[in-house]
């Protein structure tokens, strides 16, 4: 019988019973625990026949064997793992537990077992993952439970959850990866049904460099790869605040998001391992839930086989409210999705009326905001937004890119990955709008 630890929601706390002596397991939903992994290169995945397209929370005529298949290879290819892949008649997850059967399942049998999964935190949750490990923190087995109360598809179906999409994030989990402080990475926790921007979230199917670069932490690189890695370590003044703090790396040329980690509670300091040789941008931000701005602290050039180190020698800036981004009139706490070569409306939700100018631009020379198009509005819930142009360049390369505003006081505030760039088209760009 199986269960399985869910996605949708932020990191929060540790569960008890957990690196203390016995074995255990957790759900990602309701805990953040560190260093677990799988030993060993390979990992044995059984798929339910509750899996199929005659399920009916999966569209009929979906390609679900080849969403299960590309979700779980991508991982694995990045990991370094092969995979093993069966099928089963196994409908429930494991209960949680000090321990489980040793199969690990992916289901999305109706079954009283697998729908208390998502008792605890509601029914919103589209999917959930367990992991189970033992006090060495290796992990014996991952279950993820699709939630039947959920409509999935893998042809864009509007108002559907996106299948390979949602099993990408999930598999992320299987790994032992938590979820990402940075929207611009598929373990952001949150990911929109189908038609959210009025696209389809294709996009969100891809691995994106941070992603690459935390399963790569934790498992290792590849030893012949050229000029990688370098470490980076970032350390905080000792009266930062003691709330979970991020950092995020960007490439010094492109401005693109290729790495991001966040602080435990009470850590002065971070590494990032993985990182190739060359010159980067770091931000750190404030912790929190939501999309968070940050300010640079800094840029390093990073050398393979060294650690570059870099101190912060100011206070970071007090954390505000969780901010949302836009396109096509809807906000949300989502990457936007644009492709090369166009221009797109985007808009930013402000957390007060910060005058009728405001500054917008991207750390990234790939990312131009019209300064001239940039208009202050008020929506249907009185909030203010900026509404924005943006081009994205004809050879922007696939990835997430930053936005930054400068408040009233001339404060910069970055929010990392709010933009990415896909190859999955977004016909909803400025110069074919009048068309829709």
């Amino acid at each position: 019988m199986k269960r399985s630890l869910k996605f949708m929601l932020l990191v929060t706390v540790l569960l008890t019973g957990t690196m203390t002596g016995l074995a255990a397991s957790y759900d990602s939903d309701s805990a953040s625990i560190r260093d677990l992994r799988w030993r060993g290169n390979t990992i044995r995945v059984a798929i339910s026949s509750s899996m199929s397209d005659q399920s009916p929370s999966i569209k009929r005529g979906s390609d679900v064997a080849q969403a299960v298949e590309r979700s779980l290879q991508r991982w694995a290819e990045a990991a370094g793992f092969r995979l093993q892949i069966f099928y089963t008649p196994l409908q429930n997850v494991s209960p949680s537990g000090p321990r489980g059967d040793g199969i690990s399942l992916i289901t999305i049998a109706p079954t009283a077992e697998n729908t208390l999964v998502f008792s605890k935190n509601g029914n919103s949750l589209p999917a959930a993952t367990r992991v189970f490990f033992d006090r060495n923190g290796n992990i014996t087995e991952a279950d993820i439970v699709l939630n039947a109360s959920h409509q999935f598809s893998t042809d864009g179906t509007f108002g559907t959850y996106d299948l390979e999409t949602v099993l990408m994030h999930e598999a992320g989990h299987l790994l032992g990866l938590d979820h990402s402080p940075t929207v611009g990475s598929l373990m952001w926790p949150q990911i929109g049904r189908n038609g959210l921007f009025s696209v389809s979230s294709f996009f969100r199917r891809e691995l994106l460099d941070a992603d690459l670069a935390a399963v790569r932490e934790m498992y290792g690189v590849f030893a012949d790869e050229e000029k990688c890695c370098g470490t980076l370590e970032v350390k905080l003044p000792s009266k930062a605040g003691d709330s979970l703090s991020g950092v995020w790396v960007e490439d010094a040329v492109s401005g693109k998001l290729v790495a991001a980690s966040a602080f435990a509670a009470n850590e002065k300091a971070a590494r990032i391992s993985s990182l190739r040789a060359g010159s980067y941008n770091v931000f750190v931000s404030e912790g929190g839930d939501g999309i968070r701005s940050g300010s640079i602290l800094g840029t390093v050039e990073v050398s393979k086989g060294s650690t570059a180190v870099l101190k912060a020698d100011t206070d970071l800036a007090a954390s505000g409210a969780s901010f949302q981004f836009g396109l096509n009139g809807e906000a949300a706490l989502m990457s936007l999705p644009v492709n090369p070569g166009k221009t797109f409306t985007a808009s930013l939700v402000l957390q007060e009326n910060a005058g009728d100018r405001q500054v917008l631009y991207s750390s990234s020379k790939f990312i131009s905001i019209d300064d001239g198009s940039i208009q202050l509005t008020v929506d249907p819930f009185g909030r203010f937004v900026a509404v924005f142009d943006v081009t994205i360049s004809e050879d922007a390369s696939p990835g997430a890119y930053s936005l930054c505003l400068l408040d009233q006081n001339g404060q910069e505030n970055c929010f990392p990955g709010v933009f990415t760039v896909s190859a999955h088209q977004n016909p909803w760009y400025k110069r074919d709008f009048s068309k829709y």
